[in-house]
């Protein structure tokens, strides 16, 4: 038996059991299969040797004294070092219960004393396969970001940095020879430079901060949806976001026009959970993105409606379509097809919409992605019974 991934070391083991005579049994046996094993006569000691030099993998027994096998695998998971290291857990064969607490505190896989050789291989040999696989994974995704960043980072920082440092110099080197309007002119692109580049960088600082940590679940009580989009939808601070994220010479007219496409609002009172400041920043992604990739004069329309068991909101454009395998890979730092369009941005909005949602225990689905319309959904919740109600904000 291969003890051992493609490229790789051999595999460390850490045994921990207070039982000698199953802790030699199974040190042999793992070594003969040409594991490298250490072993611990109880969990501090199993402990100690973990944190010291951090195995591949763990065997450890739940009934043992001083510190059992819970309070080992909860002790383990606290520590960086050992959070992703697979543990195997060993109970009695009546001792289900246990099995399931040990799976529960963070273990990745249990086995039944009395156990046979062939057993604890196999389940030794699962858990090294699903450590290769979650290594394989990860490097994939690594090599995707690092693609991504060289391809997209240093575009979105240059272009506008480029822009500010040539018209500065002109400026400084010509500024006798320019008249007044021109610059004005000069100037108003410096500040439209900047704004890009100081807009890029704290939607990179955004997307860092949301990536950093598992989302922290938001229990956000409900607001009457139809009142608060309203306000929301008519606050032009808002609408100065969204043209902000459609980006270039952005126009903003009454009542609800950008860059010439009218926001056509259907929406139907009902009950809608979620984080405020949460809800607005999903909009203003999802509908910049729908102006940015419209028909010139066409409309971008926002549905609301009650659903049983929770809102939905759609935003539909008429337009450039989505190609699937983007949606399949939507995420941060990827874009949909920008060698035929045109692109400012990061593909930062969707993947950061997506994580938004999911802290409110909402779900970002896309029904239809062809442009005609492109339709992105969000579905929220229903509120928890007897939640208070919120008032909607005050109209600007």
């Amino acid at each position: 038996m291969n003890a051992r991934t493609p490229h790789e070391r051999p595999l460390r083991v850490l045994v921990i059991d207070d039982s000698s005579v199953v802790r030699q049994l199974a040190v042999a046996m793992l070594a003969r299969a040409g594991y490298v094993v250490e072993q611990g006569s109880q969990g501090e000691e199993g402990l100690a040797l973990a944190r010291r030099t951090p195995p591949d993998l763990i065997v450890c027994d739940i009934h043992m004294p001083v510190l059992d096998g819970w309070g080992f695998v909860a002790q383990a998971r606290a520590c960086p070092e050992l959070q992703t290291v697979p543990i195997l857990m060993l109970t009695g064969i009546q001792d289900r219960e246990s099995a399931r607490r040990a799976m529960s505190t963070g273990a990745d896989d249990y086995l039944t004393k009395p156990w046979k050789s062939e057993e604890l291989l196999q389940a030794v040999q699962a858990l090294a396969h699903k450590r290769a696989r979650h290594r394989a994974e990860t490097e994939r995704s690594l090599n995707h970001l690092r693609g991504a960043i060289l391809s997209t980072v240093p575009h979105e920082l240059r272009t506008p940095l480029t822009s500010i440092l040539g018209l500065t110099r002109l400026m400084i080197d010509r500024l006798d020879r320019y008249p007044p309007e021109r610059l004005r002119e000069m100037l108003a692109n410096v500040h439209e430079s900047a704004t890009r580049l100081g807009r890029t960088i704290t939607r990179m600082m955004e997307w860092s901060e949301l990536t950093a940590h598992a989302p922290v679940p938001v229990l956000a009580p409900p607001v009457a949806a139809l009142d608060h989009l309203q306000a929301l939808l008519h606050d032009p601070a808002m609408l100065r976001e969204i043209a902000a994220g459609v980006g270039g010479d952005c126009r903003i007219a009454p009542p609800l026009v950008l860059n010439g496409h009218s926001l056509q609002l259907r929406l139907e009172p009902g009950a809608l959970c979620c984080a405020p400041e949460d809800l607005r920043r999903m909009l203003v992604e999802l509908l910049a993105n729908a102006v940015r990739f419209s028909q010139a004069g066409m409309p971008v329309g926002l549905t609301g409606r009650t659903l049983e068991g929770g809102y939905r909101l759609e935003v539909a454009n008429v337009g450039v379509g989505i190609a699937a395998d983007f949606l399949a890979r939507m995420g941060a730092l990827a874009q949909a097809d920008r060698e035929r369009h045109e692109q400012q941005g990061m593909g930062l909005g969707l993947a950061m919409t997506q994580l938004w949602a999911q802290r409110n225990g909402a779900q970002l689905s896309w029904p239809r992605h062809d442009g005609h319309p492109t339709i992105f959904r969000l579905d929220f919740p229903a509120p928890a019974d007897k939640a208070p109600s919120l008032p909607a904000p005050s109209p600007p």
